[in-house]
């Protein structure tokens, strides 16, 4: 019987792996953070276990890496593209924290990426760079001795179809989905075989059993069924293993089941909803496991470095003495003078904190008791921090000492965004003493404004794990939100109101001003409950330890199912020899249920007698019956064409 190994090597690919300080390393969301922390803790936790764990993170060599500071290994990995053949260059570097990430370099595919761009807005070259760089991870893993593969989000999702059926009979892959609006969707060039066929797969054979939504390519969709059908576990990054909470829960609801909510919310028929899933119903019928995302301990605040007065002098030495890291001469004498790091015996120096943030923000010392209303993030649409502008003259109305504090940007060449952008400097601009915004991202600015603040806005349209949430409850800034995704963990410590008709924000912004004024309320009149509330968010359990445990069982659990498909290949092969002389007879008749009426097991008893070649005297007797062979043929035909819509195959976009 196939047992969990005590000793494991793992691969665990991903299109970001953090480490910006570095110079070698990416990070755009969430997913950057998280490779960045996870396979510590899970050798953390591994060690705890009884287990000794060994991860290499693979990733693509960007343009703006020096690569002169890496160590190239003695590889070509061969990658076929549209009939040309190119082989990539690997590179490696073991950080100080003794995590070894592998680069993957080509000059044709990546030398335009650079530090603000990794990411193609063309899909057709997204499709080319994903596919390429899988074919040489997937040539590297191949070429060493992994005992597991962890896939991250959809940029990496072709490498199980790369590695091939073989190596996935005996390897465990695993896929973690990090944002299910982003799946890959690409439109076909020249009909969908065509399309693999130039990423070097064989479209016939692939495109409609796993690839095909709605006559596009979708990357996540065949991740999601390869990593099923091998064995292997579907992850979100919030909820719990059955899936009953957060995201992993949203991505399982409908078109029709979020609408359905979203009536009952508001007491008439919505307009417009967004659905977690994109309309992707494989979500509604494979399941998906929450694991739920951890931070690590250097975001408490009394282990934050931004908070240190010996890190800000060194950051302000490289930034030279022209470039201060805060406006305020007073907020940045202060802040390099000393430490400013804090926990719940200390508030006193929150305190400070608060005072500093509004000499930054508002260039005069704070009289009588401001609330700072804090937003800290990129104005897209998944942040929906325009609802954070809508509320603010309301806000200042209910509390003449309301105070907010934004720091936020769009990205170059979006609309949506950039009118965001002005209508906070509109707002900074007539209300000066009252609303600061700043659209230049500052880490130590950014780790004041929510040391500083009291609560922190988070109207997310969606948040699929929620790490500003973390990072703001661990300040004790109590978080004002949307209760959506990973965002939903905090409740217990947070106001958070309900919302899905997003064609009617003007409905959504009363019911955050709803809790903004519940907010202000406990605050002005409830202080020991306000204080309660933030000593509850900074108390709550961010930590990874609970989360890399079940990561590796997760990986254990990887090396049992394989126990279980090679008992049922054996089972099957036992029981068709056991058939002897009725072999023949048994594959007439013997034709499984479909759908619901289904089993696996009656599956894969077919597909192997499909494939059973009849014994010699078998052979002689159908083709001494041309008539018998013949209706044996067309009920083979009629078997395969059953098959063909049965299992997996039936799942469609």
């Amino acid at each position: 019987m196939t047992q969990p190994k005590k000793r494991l090597k793992v691969a665990m690919a991903a299109w970001e792996p953090g480490r910006v300080e570095t110079g070698l390393g990416t990070k755009v969301g969430g997913l950057g953070v998280i490779i960045e922390e996870l396979p510590s803790e899970l050798v953390k936790a591994a060690e705890k276990m009884g287990m000794e764990l060994e991860i290499e993170v693979l990733t693509p060599c960007f343009g703006h890496y020096d690569k002169s500071k890496l160590k190239k290994l003695d590889l070509q990995l061969p990658a076929t593209i549209m009939d040309t053949t190119l082989h990539f260059e690997a590179y490696e570097h073991v950080f100080p924290d003794g995590q070894k990430v592998v680069y993957f370099w080509d000059e044709w595919q990546l030398n335009w990426t650079n530090a603000a761009s990794i990411y193609p807005s063309d899909p057709q070259m997204g499709l080319r760079l994903y596919a390429s760089t899988c074919q040489a991870m997937a040539a590297y893993i191949g070429a060493n001795a992994f005992d597991s593969v962890h896939l991250h989000d959809y940029h990496v999702g072709l490498i199980p179809f790369y590695l091939g059926d073989e190596v996935l009979q005996d390897l465990p892959v695993h896929f973690t989905i990090h944002n299910a609006t982003y799946q890959g969707i690409t439109p076909l060039q020249d009909g969908g075989y065509a399309t693999l066929e130039r990423i070097h797969l064989p479209g016939e054979k692939l495109f409609h059993k796993y690839f095909d939504f709605f006559d596009n390519l979708n990357l996540m969709k065949a991740c999601m069924l390869k990593v099923y059908e091998t064995g292997g576990k579907i992850t979100t990054v919030s909820g719990d293993i059955e899936g009953t909470w957060g995201y992993a829960a949203e991505l399982r609801q409908s078109h029709a089941q979020v609408l359905a909510k979203a009536h009952a919310q508001k007491g008439s028929p919505p307009r417009e909803v967004f659905v977690p899933n994109r309309h992707l119903d494989l979500f509604e019928k494979l399941p998906v496991a929450g694991i739920t995302n951890g931070m690590s301990d250097r975001n408490r605040p009394e282990n934050l470095p931004e908070l240190k007065g010996e890190v800000l002098r060194k950051l302000q030495a490289q930034r030279g003495p022209e470039n201060p890291i805060f406006t305020n001469p007073i907020t940045q004498q202060e802040m390099l003078a000393k430490d400013h790091s804090f926990d719940m015996e200390t508030l006193e120096v929150k305190g400070e904190l608060k005072r500093l943030l509004h000499l930054e923000a508002f260039h005069s010392e704070p009289a009588g008791d401001p609330i700072l209303f804090t937003a800290v993030g990129r104005l897209v649409e998944q942040k929906n921090l325009g609802l954070v502008a809508a509320i603010i003259e309301r806000t200042l109305a209910y509390d003449g000492q309301a105070r907010f504090v934004l720091l936020a940007s769009a990205t170059p060449g979006d609309a949506a965004g950039q009118a965001v952008e002005g209508e906070f400097r509109r707002l900074a601009t007539l209300y000066p003493h009252q609303v600061h915004f700043c659209n230049t991202f500052n880490q130590p600015l950014s780790r004041l404004i929510l040391a500083g603040g009291d609560f922190s806005l988070i109207p997310s349209r969606f948040e699929p794990c929620g790490l500003v949430d973390y990072e703001s409850c661990l300040v004790g800034n109590v978080v004002i939100g949307r209760a959506t995704g990973g965002l939903t963990k905090t409740a217990h410590c947070a106001y958070l109101y309900e919302w899905l008709d997003i064609s009617d924000p003007t409905g959504e912004a009363i019911a955050f001003f709803g809790q903004i004024k519940a907010a202000i309320d406990t605050y002005r009149h409830r202080p020991a409950w306000h204080q309660a509330l933030m000593r509850e968010a900074m108390a709550i359990d961010a930590g990874w330890e609970s989360s890399a445990r079940q990561y590796i069982k997760m990986y254990q659990y990887g090396f049992l199912v394989k126990g279980w498909h090679q008992k049922r290949r054996e089972m099957v092969a036992e029981y068709i020899r056991s058939l002897e002389n009725n072999l023949s007879l048994f594959k007439e008749y013997f034709i499984p249920g479909t759908r619901e009426y289904g089993d696996a097991l009656d599956l894969d008893l077919r597909k192997a007698l499909d494939a059973k070649t009849p014994a010699p005297e078998e052979k002689e007797a159908l083709e001494a019956t041309p008539e018998r062979s013949s209706n044996d043929t067309a009920a083979k035909k009629r078997r395969h064409e059953r098959a063909e819509t049965t299992g997996l195959t039936t799942i469609n976009g």
